[in-house]
């Protein structure tokens, strides 16, 4: 299976199609070649080093509150299997 990650555009370079974006203070450079009419603020859906969506602010809002979520209930399995 792949996941695609939701992250915030926060710098573009238009001469070579990439960006910089950021998962949650984890920055990545990543390719623009799938994607049109982005700019910076807006949310990307990233997978492999590519953009393949521009997000509307409401969906990036929703996705980035399950990846919370999933992150909560993952961290708190691992929590239980140390004691």
């Amino acid at each position: 299976m792949c996941i695609a990650a939701p992250a915030q555009i926060v710098e573009i370079n238009d001469s070579d199609k990439m960006a910089v974006v950021d998962f949650g203070g984890v920055r990545q450079q990543v390719k623009l070649d799938l994607v049109e009419d982005v700019e910076e603020g807006r949310y990307v859906l990233v997978h492999s080093g590519y953009a393949i969506e521009v997000m509307t602010d409401e969906a990036a809002k929703e996705s980035l509150e399950a990846w919370d979520e999933l992150l909560k209930v993952l961290d708190e399995e691992d929590q239980q299997n140390l004691k």
